[in-house]
């Protein structure tokens, strides 16, 4: 009789576990609660998604996504203090998360109150400092103030090489071969092959690991890096089989023909939700603290230098040369610097498929884009310090 007691008991413990969350029946992972949390969290739904995360958080403590997701949850709950504490951690288990690192670096460049007594969150007495993150990030900003006052600046190019989509997000796929495996494999070997040039540009990356990093970050960090000029790496695929070779695009209100139009939804559809949902998870704090406050001109200079690379991109390059163009792609009019985007081919197209899925013919690419930015760069005028654009 007892254990037909404890039986049901059990039973209707998990019947009411399973009105909650039907898969609370099952051992689900910290991998699969942290996906759920994701869920809700982008639903708007922060006190479930917190439920979920912290259930995932006790399953596995070193899981990075799980602490991403909890320092995204409290800051979307206004708590920006256990946010930090969370990014933080994040970054220490996965130093390659670069959205983590940049949400931590910008939650600490403004002063936080102090935990209410009682709220179990009380700050320890080590904390009383500045972390090692906050410091480093101080020391940053403190680093682009000095020559903010600068109107005019002698020294390389500063540009940010965005290789496209990551993580949860592949791009296109065709066969074995995924999108983003291949901008990062570009992004890399390009900024290789543009590391024996310093003295004339200097190279930052958004991601260096197959991580997702949301469209709003990636136009963010042009700004938080100071950079001169973005150039997101891209393999679309496309409708049009007449799509192919390699296709630079600035930013235009209206596309400048048909596969520029088809570019554009392609992208724009990866790049991720817009305002509302950036607003909700106080993404826009960071837009706003990254941003240099660059004008439109930068729309008219990323066209300019979208089309002296094509002109400087060399015969003998694996891919053919196609076309320079103007799409109203969503990283680029939101991008804190003047942005190009670049399809380094089309996984749509057979010949460009084969070549992108060939190491050899993948650093022999990387090497033609190295130096048509050189000579593109070489040929237009260096951009001020400040209110570049």
């Amino acid at each position: 009789m007892m254990d037909r007691r404890r039986v049901l008991s059990f039973l209707a413990v998990a019947g009411g576990l399973a009105w909650l969350r039907p898969s609370a029946l099952f051992a689900a992972s910290a991998d699969e609660l942290a996906g759920e949390g994701q869920a809700e969290l982008t639903g708007g739904n922060v006190a479930k998604a917190l439920v979920l995360l912290h259930e995932a958080e006790s399953k596995d403590p070193r899981n990075d996504r799980v602490q991403a997701l909890l320092g995204r949850a409290y800051f979307q709950q206004g708590d920006a203090r256990t946010a930090l504490t969370h990014f933080t951690r994040a970054v220490r288990l996965n130093p390659e998360d670069t959205l983590s690192r940049l949400l931590a670096d910008t939650i600490s460049q403004f002063p936080m109150p102090a935990a209410k007594v009682g709220s179990g969150r009380e700050p320890s007495p080590s904390r009383s400092r500045p972390s090692r993150l906050a410091q480093d990030a101080k020391a940053e900003r403190e680093a682009l103030a000095k020559g903010a006052g600068k109107s005019t600046r002698q020294g390389p190019w500063r540009v940010l090489l965005d290789a496209g989509h990551g993580g949860l997000d592949a791009g296109a796929a065709v066969g074995g071969l995924r999108e983003a495996d291949v901008t990062l494999d570009l992004a890399l070997r390009l900024a290789r092959a543009l590391a024996p040039a310093r003295n004339e540009v200097i190279i930052h990356l958004t991601r260096t690991a197959d991580v997702s990093l949301p469209g709003w970050a990636r136009a963010g960090l042009a700004g938080f890096y100071g950079a001169d000029l973005l150039v997101s790496l891209h393999a679309a695929r496309v409708s049009d089989p007449a799509a192919m070779g390699i296709a630079a695009y600035g930013y235009g209100r209206e596309p400048s023909d048909a596969q520029a139009a088809l570019v554009a939804r392609v992208e724009n559809a990866a790049y991720g939700p817009g305002a509302s949902w950036k607003s909700r998870g106080g993404e826009g704090l960071f837009l706003a603290a990254a941003n240099n406050a660059v004008g439109q001109d930068r729309f008219a200079r990323g066209l300019e230098l979208a089309r002296a690379f094509m002109r400087a991109m060399p015969a003998a390059a694996p891919l053919p040369t196609r076309v320079a163009g103007s799409a109203p792609l969503k990283l680029l009019e939101e991008a804190d610097a003047p942005a190009l985007l670049l399809e380094t081919g089309f996984l749509s197209n057979a010949d460009d498929a084969a070549a992108l899925g060939s190491p050899d013919k993948r650093q022999a690419l990387a090497q033609a884009l190295a130096d048509a930015f050189l000579a593109a760069l070489r040929g237009v005028k260096m951009p001020p310090a400040a209110g570049r654009g």
